[in-house]
């Protein structure tokens, strides 16, 4: 029984449009401009060709005869020509064009889509007006100008709004999103170097600034070296050369040659399972039905050509075939792999890219976490960002690789913010730790405190330094001091109050801060602590500002420094250097779980300078 026929589809009805305002409505026009929300401009010919090559050349298209074109392509005899811009951007656009008084734009949501329909239509008066009142919006909104004068490709315009925008580089704009990190970091980079160059000691007055020998917009010419792990080297040896079976298989039923003409004999019903992208090339060459009998396996598909090179396709096949599958031996092959597979939709069948990775975790992360946002790996970006904070704000600041020329500056400033927000969260928690073993605040967790099976509560009584204080303790302990086992480290909270306070005549090893220390520590100007524990802590939450790690609180200066002068308070030698460092690795481990709450995507509006 012959299948039913279904009707033939209902002709749909014509476009609804409507006409723009006075001058683009008069009868005198030769040509209808239709925007994207349906509102026809009536044009004259003549002037849009003065003012654009590019309508000028769609103007003089031959028109087919009457009667040979839709409804929704003639609009009272006259050819209406569809274009992409909305009616407020055409409005504005084509009065540029026209002999009559041009528009007003007050702010840079006004001009950006007229600009950018302008340099599309290559309407050079328009675009010279346009580009002088950006350079005018610039001074009021230097940040969003310089990045809407980047994404437009106005090299010269983005060169001049260098310094106003540098001035507001640590805060968030929208429009960081269409440009580049690697813009970004030079904007910021290349003026601090200017700024330098003009405060440094070089005496030399021809010096020029390196925002005006290098352009804003195209990145340096400074290739990367990325160290290699051994265990790369040693799987790609092993394997690196292009197997048999991908060349000369008896098979094989399609050639894939690639850039450097070497020719893969391969299956078309494998590709087409592995890859949509590999089923509609197989496709579209079945459907041209170019035959090469000639060439050998290639009576079936026949020929198609790939841009990528052997050893990057190979790399890529290896992943399809069951055959063997080395890493790649460098970061830079592992980024090609990477990128041939997102081409081709093929990363889900990739063989651990998140391991081989992360296996360049610490020592290239800014690169791993370009990859992973790239190509789609939010836990690689996540242990990046986190390994990232390993080195200190400005050091990534001033950190820079090629690889910001292919993630957005939203990304990169999301970056810094986080790296920042980690630094904050790590320096409050060192804070609240010695605010609570001081006596202002008291742990409110086992986790703050260095010993998790005590809980202890201390206060000290309020009072100008000069003034004695009493000192009111209320130990909690899980069992009676007594019957502590011997094994277990000392009270951190009894040792440091059995030391003498700063009142107390002869006391050396009590102190407090100064006038000069973070408001934040403002308690210690007016209650005194061991002066090794209180130096010890409060250089420790400057240098986990900075560099947010946890190994921070073991950090060898540090160390040394605690542990030399607490050597010198017979009290301290004795009660606390004994659990000195079991106390450093739990309140590192505190840095680390406050670290851990920080959230990679909660972005910010503003960043440290």
């Amino acid at each position: 029984m012959p299948a039913p026929v279904s009707p033939p589809p209902a002709p749909s009805s014509p476009t609804t449009s409507t006409n723009a305002t006075y001058p683009f409505n008069k009868a005198a026009a030769d040509a209808i401009l239709r925007s994207s929300d349906n509102v026809d401009f009536w044009v004259r010919r003549s002037i849009l060709a003065e003012a654009s090559c590019i309508f000028e050349d769609m103007l003089t298209i031959p028109q087919p005869p009457p009667g040979a074109l839709d409804d929704d392509d003639t609009k009272d005899g006259l050819p209406v020509i569809r274009l992409s811009e909305d009616s407020q951007t055409l409005d504005r656009l084509l009065r540029l064009c026209y002999p009559i008084d041009d528009p007003g734009f007050p702010t840079l949501d006004d001009l950006r889509p007229v600009l950018e329909a302008a340099k599309k239509y290559m309407m050079e008066e328009a675009t010279s007006l346009l580009r002088t009142r950006l350079l005018k919006l610039g001074h009021s909104q230097p940040l969003r100008a310089f990045a809407i004068a980047c994404a437009l490709d106005l090299a010269h315009e983005a060169e001049s709004l260098v310094p106003l925008a540098y001035t507001a580089h640590c805060a968030f704009v929208d429009e960081l999103r269409d440009i580049p990190a690697g813009v970004y970091y030079r904007m910021s980079h290349y003026m601090a170097k200017c700024s330098a160059q003009k405060h440094g000691a070089s005496p030399s007055k021809k010096a020029r600034p390196a925002v005006v020998v290098t352009s804003i917009l195209e990145p340096p010419p400074s290739p990367q070296t990325v160290p290699v792990p051994a265990i790369h080297v040693a799987q790609e040896d092993a394997g690196s050369a292009i197997p048999h079976e991908l060349l000369d298989s008896p098979t094989a039923d399609v050639i894939f040659r690639t850039f450097d003409t070497v020719d893969f004999r391969l299956h078309a019903s494998i590709l087409s399972l592995a890859s949509p992208v590999f089923r509609r090339m197989l496709e579209d060459r079945q459907a041209k039905r170019e035959y090469q009998p000639s060439e050998r396996g290639s009576s079936c598909h026949g020929i198609i050509f790939v841009s990528e090179d052997s050893a990057t396709f190979a790399a890529l096949l290896r992943h399809i075939y069951p055959l063997p599958r080395p890493l790649p031996a460098s970061l830079p092959k592992l980024k090609a792999l990477l990128a041939v597979a997102h081409k081709y939709e093929l990363t889900p069948v990739l063989s651990s890219p998140s391991a081989a990775l992360q296996s360049y975790l610490p020592a290239d992360a800014l690169r791993v976490f370009a990859f992973a946002l790239r190509f789609g790996f939010p836990d690689v970006r996540l242990a990046a960002a986190r390994a990232l904070l390993r080195m200190s704000y400005q050091e990534l600041r001033h950190r820079y690789v090629a690889e910001l020329e292919e993630i957005s500056a939203a990304d990169y400033f999301r970056l810094l913010v986080y790296h920042d927000q980690c630094g904050q969260a790590a320096s409050a928690c060192v804070l609240a730790h010695a605010l609570a073993y001081s006596g202002a605040a008291s742990p409110t967790s086992p986790s703050s405190s260095p010993n998790p099976g005590r809980t202890h509560q201390w206060t000290i009584s309020s009072g100008a330094p000069d003034t004695p204080t009493t000192t009111t303790t209320t130990t909690t302990p899980s069992s009676p001091p007594s019957r502590r086992a011997p094994s277990s480290p000392p009270d951190p909270a009894h040792a440091l109050r059995q030391c003498a306070p700063a009142s107390r005549r002869g006391s050396r090893c009590h102190v407090f801060l100064d006038e000069h220390g973070a408001d934040a520590w403002a308690h210690f100007r007016a209650h005194s602590a061991p002066r090794w524990w209180l130096m010890y802590v409060y250089k420790l939450a400057l240098v986990v500002r900075s560099r947010p790690w946890g190994e921070g609180a073991l950090d060898r200066g540090l160390w040394r420094s605690a542990l030399a002068r607490a050597a010198e308070c017979e009290c301290c030698r004795a009660n606390f250097l004994p659990g000195f460092r079991e106390y450093a690795e739990e309140l590192g481990a505190a840095v680390e779980r406050a670290v851990a709450k920080v959230k990679l995507d909660a972005g910010g509006l503003v960043i440290k300078p």
